[in-house]
């Protein structure tokens, strides 16, 4: 708690929120920029990549079509990890508003609370997206994309998990849990 009950806010954990909140907006609005391109131009850019890697590795290294699939775990990976910073600072922000104040808790922990909005959040990016490439040129919009896009997702909220279940282990604390 803050020496001044006044200042419920803390500066440092609103400009962090703030920062991060951008970068998650940002990494969304770069995800629908390129599902954007027509499929003759994703094709273009997946195949110099496909040529750089070839140069770097050696042919047959990878195919097209795996390196789309990473590049789609890839994306979600990141904006996963970028979604639970920012939430985390968010709760952060003011003790007093925190989650931990709520009258009404649906989730036990903050920890809890923050994958589960990521997991939220970037899962309806990741359909949003696929249903916004029905409408451009040569994409199509696929369940099966989503599916991938779900794999980078869940990995990421398991090793956060697993990590933070690790990290408290290390302290030799538990986590706090509401009821």
């Amino acid at each position: 708690m803050r020496n001044d009950p006044e200042k419920d806010i803390s500066i440092t954990n609103l400009v962090a929120a703030i920062f991060f909140w951008l970068l998650t907006a940002g990494w969304i609005a770069l995800i629908f920029f390129l599902s954007n391109e027509s499929g003759d131009l994703s094709s273009d850019r997946s195949n110099a990549i496909l040529k750089t890697i070839e140069l770097l590795f050696g042919e047959g290294v990878i195919t097209d079509y795996i390196l789309r699939k990473i590049a789609h775990v890839l994306e979600f990976s990141v904006l996963t990890v970028l979604t639970f910073i920012a939430i985390r600072f968010t709760n952060k922000v003011s003790e007093i508003r925190s989650y931990a104040e709520s009258p009404v808790k649906f989730i036990k922990s903050d920890n809890e609370m923050y994958i589960a909005i990521s997991l939220w959040l970037s899962l309806l990016t990741a359909v949003v997206d696929e249903y916004h490439q029905l409408f451009v040129e040569g994409r199509d919009g696929s369940i099966k994309d989503v599916l991938i896009d779900s794999i980078g997702i869940f990995s990421v909220l398991l090793i956060i998990r697993v990590g933070f279940s690790i990290y408290l282990r290390y302290l030799g604390a538990k986590e706090v849990r509401y009821e």
